[in-house]
C-alpha cells in the first residue's frame, strides 16, 4: 500500500482508499450472497417439514436429512470466514513453536484415507531427505488446516480409481509438500484466481461436494503467515499438483 506522511500520520492516497473499499464492498456483497444461500434453503426446508410430518413420514425424514445437510454448509461458511478474517489480520509471525510436517501430515492422510476409500482413489505418502528436517517454526493447527484442505481438495477432484500423491521432504533452506493429483485439471486461464476468496472454478460441482470458496484463500494466508508460499501446476484432464514451501526450522 502507498502511502504518504502528514505530520508523521500515514496518509493512503485516494487511489490506495478507493481500492480498499471497493474490496470491501466485494467481500461484503459476496458474504451477503453466500449466506443468503442456505438461508433461503433453510427456510424453505423447514417450512416443507412442516407441512410434511403429520402426513407424510417418509417424506418428512428426507427434508430433515437435507435441512441437517444445509445447516452443516453453513456452519462450514461461518467457520472458515472466521478463520480467513483472522489469517488476513495476521502478518508473517515469529512462532515460537518447532512442529514436525511429518507428523502434521501423517494426521491428515489419517483422516482422508476412509473418505478416499470410498471413492475408490489411492491415497500415497511419499517422502525424501532427512527426517529430522522436516520440520519448521509454526502453528500445528493452522498447518493441519492448509494439508486438510488441499488433501481434501485432491481427493474431492480425483475421479473414481484415481490417485492422490503427497510427497514431503527438504530442499535447501525450505521443506517443500507436494499435492499431486490424477483430477479434472483446472483450466490455465483459471489457475491466477484460484486463491482468490470465494472463488470457484466451477460452481456447480464445488457446492455440490461442499465447498466454500475459501479453502484454497485459507492455505494462501496459513502459507503466508509462515514465511512460505504455495504454487499450483494443473492440466486440464490430467491433474493438478499444489506445492507448499516453508523455511525449515
Amino acid at each position: 500500500m502507498a502511502l504518504e506522511r502528514h505530520n508523521g500520520t500515514p496518509h493512503v492516497s485516494p487511489d490506495e482508499l478507493q481500492r480498499v473499499n471497493k474490496i470491501r464492498r466485494d467481500f461484503v456483497a459476496n458474504v451477503s450472497h453466500e449466506l443468503k444461500t442456505p438461508a433461503t434453503s433453510l427456510k424453505l426446508l423447514a417450512e416443507s417439514l412442516e407441512e410434511t410430518l403429520d402426513e407424510d413420514p417418509v417424506q418428512a425424514r428426507l427434508f430433515a436429512a437435507q435441512l441437517k445437510k444445509e445447516t452443516e454448509r453453513l456452519a462450514h461458511l461461518i467457520t472458515d470466514l472466521l478463520d480467513l478474517t483472522r489469517l488476513e489480520s495476521q502478518e508473517t509471525i515469529d512462532y515460537p513453536t518447532i512442529v514436525d510436517v511429518r507428523s502434521v501430515l501423517m494426521t491428515v492422510l489419517a483422516r482422508m484415507r476412509r473418505v478416499a476409500r470410498k471413492k475408490d482413489i489411492t491415497l500415497q505418502w511419499k517422502r525424501f531427505g532427512k527426517a529430522a528436517e522436516y520440520t519448521v517454526y509454526g502453528d500445528e493447527t493452522q498447518l493441519t488446516s492448509m494439508f486438510t484442505n488441499l488433501v481434501d481438495n485432491a481427493v474431492k477432484y480425483t475421479p473414481p480409481g484415481g490417485r492422490v500423491e503427497v510427497v514431503g521432504g527438504s530442499e535447501d533452506s525450505e521443506i517443500t509438500t507436494r499435492i499431486s493429483d490424477t483430477g479434472i485439471g483446472i483450466p490455465e486461464g483459471k489457475i491466477p484466481r484460484i486463491f482468490e476468496r470465494f472463488y470457484r472454478v466451477d460452481k456447480a460441482r464445488s457446492k455440490a461436494t461442499g465447498g466454500t470458496g475459501l479453502g484454497l484463500s485459507i492455505v494462501r494466508h496459513i502459507a503466508q503467515n509462515h514465511g512460505g508460499r504455495v504454487t499450483v501446476e494443473s492440466t486440464l484432464g490430467e491433474g493438478s499438483t499444489f506445492t507448499v514451501y516453508l523455511p525449515r526450522a
